[in-house]
């Protein structure tokens, strides 16, 4: 073999090595910058590569950083923010769709409640509330409640106010009757001797005045769905209703219900108890009530809340 057929066979063997070594993976990120490297693995979420230099360590990154990759065989493999990978062949540019990732209902359902449950603990556990379809049954109400152990248990205490609305209109009509039998006094005696008696007929009028109502609640509350609870647990009551004729007595329910939240401050509870009555003992010597007898009660409430 001659001498100079050697040295072209040098030359080529020179120029291979040369080829081999600018043959290199790439990795095009998002915000412009392109790694020339060795791609060593894509996975579901991650690509890790090499750099070209000796001894380099190896480098993950996530693929949301990640525009597309390019092999030194001409593959280019594009990705996409969800997460699907599609593969470009330059020979005959055919897309191919690989590692899809589809989301099925259960797994969205989790998702959502975990976004819920992060954004539902920076919310405040103070919870003021109005009961305002009470106003109508002689009743102001309104009520604090704490939330605990990650919002799963509140401990609430209601304060009533009592009144009877009737007590109000049956004022007005006897201040008005009162006007009207003044005028008539004054025109016959006989007349006055009517009114009289008309009057001690009426004298069972609806009780005035104001009474209070405290009590204690601990609910339960279980997620149904981001922000939807279904809660459950004891309430308590004692105090004097003014619209049941100034009673005064302890009630104890078994009380459940929807929790909602909306925004950051508003919340809305609904909720139906059941229990009893029992009536105070100063009701014993009047011989309408039996205060050894406990009586069947419910209760049906809507409460209106603002996180403090």
């Amino acid at each position: 073999m001659s001498k100079k057929y050697k040295i072209h066979i040098v030359l080529l063997m020179l120029l291979f090595v040369s080829l081999n070594g600018l043959a290199q993976d790439k990795v095009f990120l998002r915000d412009g910058k392109v790694i020339p490297c060795k791609i060593i693995a894509i996975s579901e979420n991650t690509i890790t590569y090499k750099d070209t230099t000796l001894n380099a360590p190896m480098i993950t990154l996530s693929k949301k950083d990640v525009l597309l990759t390019e092999y030194q065989t001409g593959e280019i493999y594009m990705f996409s923010n969800e997460e699907k990978t599609l593969k470009v062949e330059k020979s005959n540019v055919t897309l191919k769709v690989e590692n899809e990732v589809i989301e099925t209902r259960e797994q969205r359902k989790e998702r959502r409640m975990k976004e819920w449950k992060e954004q539902e603990a920076l919310l405040s556990n103070n919870i003021l509330g109005f009961y305002i379809p009470e106003l109508i049954l002689g009743r102001f109400t309104v009520s604090f409640e704490r939330l605990f152990a990650n919002k799963s248990i509140g401990i609430k205490i209601p304060l009533s106010l009592t009144y009877n609305p009737l007590g109000a209109l049956s004022s007005m009509s006897s201040s008005n009757s009162s006007t009207s039998t003044s005028s008539t006094n004054t025109t016959s005696g006989s007349t006055n001797t009517t009114s009289s008696s008309s009057n001690n007929n009426t004298n069972e009028q609806p009780v005035r005045g104001t009474g209070f109502i405290a009590g204690i609640d601990v609910n339960y509350y279980h997620d149904i769905k981001p922000s939807l609870k279904y809660y459950f647990g004891p309430r308590l009551r004692y105090g004097t209703d003014m619209m049941l004729g100034g009673i005064e007595g302890l009630t104890f329910q078994l009380q459940n219900g929807i929790f909602k939240s909306s925004g950051k401050r508003f919340t809305s509870t609904l909720g139906f108890g059941v229990g009893f009555f029992k009536l105070s003992e100063r009701y014993a010597n009047t011989g309408n009530y039996d205060v050894k007898q406990i009586y069947p009660w419910a209760s049906f409430t809507w409460r209106l809340g603002f996180r403090l």
